[in-house]
């Protein structure tokens, strides 16, 4: 007989395993602050601060066709200046040139055209790397002008300006605003948090015992809500599923976009806050009925199904908005390219499929093939071993040759 509560808990314990470590946060931790203080060893005026995932706390380990990969943690490197105090190429050979001068960072560093990297050895047997995204204040005109197009002015006030690679080392200054993305997204992830926090925590304590001395040492940026699982849960499942495509990483949607998607969502929930499962069949339910986006226009679309206003299709083009940039389209991508839409799409089907759908299967060996197609068998295996398997049947793994819709006929 099922057990859903312990299938529940079984695909918690995965993710859980992916997401980044007491120790290795605490590591990370260090090392960008040590960073932060060479730099200003270097005369470089500077305040380094986390975006992307590990500023949401929806890190998971990427990569899920090697399962040695390293995680991948984003920072700022803010320099305090304006954008008018300096060329962007000026202002990326200032950063590159500095670290260069230490032979320990020399010796990690790898330069892209839209950060640095700086590698890290292997904590028992997993690593990280730090990627360095330079950047300066906005300009005062810049904000003013966003403040006025914004649907949340609060926000703008950290709008930043990055170097943005326009080839042959030529770079313009590009508006980004982590900080006012964090902060509209930390408002709705906080009474999911309210409702989670105080078992989490004595759990993680329970956990870490080496680490922290009582539960208060604990650091928030460790806590993990309902919101914050289900992000985690839809970007390793994301990345499981883009792996059978040959050209998965340039189709896959960026983790901006499930961010943005998920907690829109979310913030119109009003159910079970410290229901993992509850808020993830509530979201895969709003994104099934954004599919209709597809094939009806935007009137016909509100007249079926009322005001919805996450995803918007005007004259053909996608639009979902970056709450903290109304200039930044996260779809952009979608208007470029029609198959990353209807692949989205599908894959928001196989999500359900995979793991909503699959807590109600009768068979133990049958929930086991769904884990494994969702989250991958080696995944899976770190975690739950044998556990659902017959001993004369193995679950199969998807190919993209042989696979039934949504991974074939693409």
């Amino acid at each position: 007989m099922k057990n859903i509560r312990e299938r529940q808990r079984d695909i918690l314990s995965i993710i859980s395993k992916l997401d980044i470590s007491p120790t290795m946060f605490r590591d990370a931790e260090e090392k960008y602050k040590a960073i932060t203080a060479f730099l200003s060893e270097c005369g470089i005026d500077a305040e380094m601060y986390p975006q992307g995932s590990f500023a949401f706390g929806t890190v998971v380990r990427p990569n899920t066709k090697d399962p040695s990969a390293n995680y991948d943690l984003d920072f700022i490197c803010q320099v305090n200046d304006g954008r008018d105090s300096c060329a962007p190429s000026d202002l990326r050979r200032q950063i590159e040139n500095a670290l260069n001068s230490n032979e320990t960072y020399k010796s990690r560093l790898v330069v892209y055209e839209e950060c640095f990297t700086i590698e890290y050895a292997d904590i028992n047997g997993v690593g990280f790397t730090i990627d360095i995204v330079p950047a300066v204040d906005e300009s005062r005109e810049n904000k003013a002008r966003l403040a006025r197009l914004s649907q949340f002015p609060e926000l703008i006030d950290t709008s930043i300006a990055v170097p943005k690679h326009n080839g042959e080392r030529n770079y313009s200054w590009l508006t980004n605003n982590p900080r006012g993305f964090k902060s509209w997204f930390d408002k709705i992830n906080a009474p999911f948090l309210d409702a989670a926090r105080s078992n989490y925590r004595q759990r993680l304590f329970e956990e870490n015992r080496a680490i922290y001395n009582s539960v208060e040492d604990i650091p928030q940026e460790l806590e993990r809500s309902a919101l914050q699982r289900v992000i985690q849960i839809l970007k390793y499942h994301r990345d499981v599923y883009y792996s059978h495509f040959r050209d998965g990483d340039d189709v896959k949607p960026i983790s901006a976009i499930i961010n943005t998607v998920v907690a829109r969502i979310a913030s119109q929930y009003n159910n079970s806050l410290d229901s993992v499962f509850e808020l993830l069949k509530f979201v895969l339910d709003e994104l099934d009925i954004y599919a209709e986006r597809q094939r009806l226009t935007e009137g016909e679309f509100t007249q079926r199904f009322g005001k919805r206003s996450v995803f918007s299709k005007k004259e053909g083009k996608w639009y979902i908005c970056n709450p903290a940039n109304p200039e930044d389209n996260l779809a952009n991508k979608w208007n470029e390219n029609s198959k990353i839409p209807e692949l989205f799409f599908r894959w928001v089907h196989s999500a359900r499929t995979d793991i909503i759908e699959a807590l109600q299967l009768d068979e133990d060996q049958q929930f086991r093939s769904a884990l494994e197609n969702g989250f991958g068998r080696t995944a899976v295996n770190s975690v739950l071993g044998q556990k659902y398997c017959k001993t004369d049947i193995q679950a199969k793994t998807i190919t993209p040759q042989k696979a039934p819709k949504p991974y074939r006929n693409l």
